[in-house]
């Protein structure tokens, strides 16, 4: 098995990691197969008024992309009245995503509601190489995200709870400053569509939490404590997002096929870069207030923690990263304002 948590020795650029640092609550990372080299995502889904039932759409939707391993549907607030409801897909490798998305299946979905009047619909897709992406999490066995298809985990790491760490655990890092070269541009327009390509090493994160196992005690220090200032932070970034280089936030429920909510959610952030992202994690009050709340409250807990976190974090190539946007609000996703 493979790690995309291997960490060079051999490195142009630091580590950050204080020496003899211990962090204060454990976390894993996950491993794969050494025959998989990487993971696509795709993240497709509806922009629509807020009160418009668009799951018998979703349910087309999963149906469309029936071949992809992973398929996690997910509602948030966007803004405006609006809300944003979508799948977040993956696959092993590109190929298979290339397949899923030219098949008979999609084609025909996405041509009738590209089509459609009343709400728009969105098509971001993503190529992430286990050597630009790092995962954690804040057990050993969960298992969100892309690490739904892992083979194992490894830990507990040293790498994590110090800024930095994000970037430490993914191995380009070592010898590439994961700089951004132009802006994200748009190459086709047409009327109210839109497509857009991702500029070099554009930062996505995707965040989440799990409290389905929660006891009524850590349970509520969750939603009284922990979840406001998540909120207030995920607003933030979706509001005024521009001031941190954050081209869009979406804080999104995990929901099922029939609407109703899963006891879990995420954050789904595209950053300019990841020392934008890293800018607004060390220094933004936002997100200083999420991050030094849930230590109040996590080491009295340690490994008997059940809230259960993690994130992935990616700095994309330029290459097979676009977006695609029809009937949506400016500055939607990638799209500029």
């Amino acid at each position: 098995m493979q790690t995309n948590k291997a960490i060079p020795t051999d490195r142009r650029y630091p580590l950050r990691m204080p020496k003899g640092w211990e962090p204060p609550v454990p976390a894993w990372s996950s491993t794969f197969m050494d025959t998989q080299t990487g993971v696509s995502m795709a993240l497709v889904g509806f922009q629509h008024p807020a009160g418009m039932d668009v799951m018998p759409h979703m349910a087309e939707l999963q149906a469309a992309l029936e071949s992809a391993e992973i398929c996690d549907l997910l509602t948030s607030d966007a803004g405006g009245g609006l809300h944003e409801t979508a799948c977040v897909a993956y696959w092993r490798d590109q190929d298979a995503a290339k397949a899923t998305m030219s098949s008979d299946a999609y084609t025909a979905f996405w041509k009738k509601h590209i089509d459609a009047d009343g709400y728009g619909v969105i098509k971001e897709c993503v190529n992430i190489p286990f050597n630009r992406t790092e995962t954690l999490f804040s057990g050993p066995v969960h298992d969100h995200g892309y690490s739904q298809m892992r083979e194992g985990t490894v830990g507990p790491i040293p790498h994590h709870q110090y800024w930095g760490g994000m970037r430490d655990r993914i191995p380009l890092s070592a010898h590439d400053a994961l700089e951004a070269n132009g802006l994200v541009c748009v190459v086709e327009q047409n009327g109210n569509h839109v497509v857009v390509e991702a500029h070099e090493n554009l930062c996505i994160i995707r965040s989440g939490q799990d409290w389905s196992n929660c006891d009524d005690e850590q349970l509520s220090e969750y939603i009284d404590t922990i979840e406001p200032t998540l909120k207030a932070g995920m607003a933030f970034l979706r509001d005024q997002g521009d001031e941190v280089n954050c081209y869009s936030c979406r804080y999104m429920k995990d929901i099922a096929l029939d609407g109703s909510n899963l006891r879990r959610s995420c954050g789904i952030a595209y950053f300019r870069t990841m020392k934008d992202l890293e800018n607004w994690s060390e220094h933004h009050p936002t997100h200083l207030e999420i991050f030094n709340t849930f230590l109040s409250i996590a080491p009295k807990y340690g490994p008997n923690l059940q809230l259960q976190l993690w994130h992935e974090v990616s700095v994309l190539p330029a290459t097979d990263c676009s977006a695609e946007y029809v009937n949506c609000r400016a500055g939607t996703g990638w799209m500029p304002a």
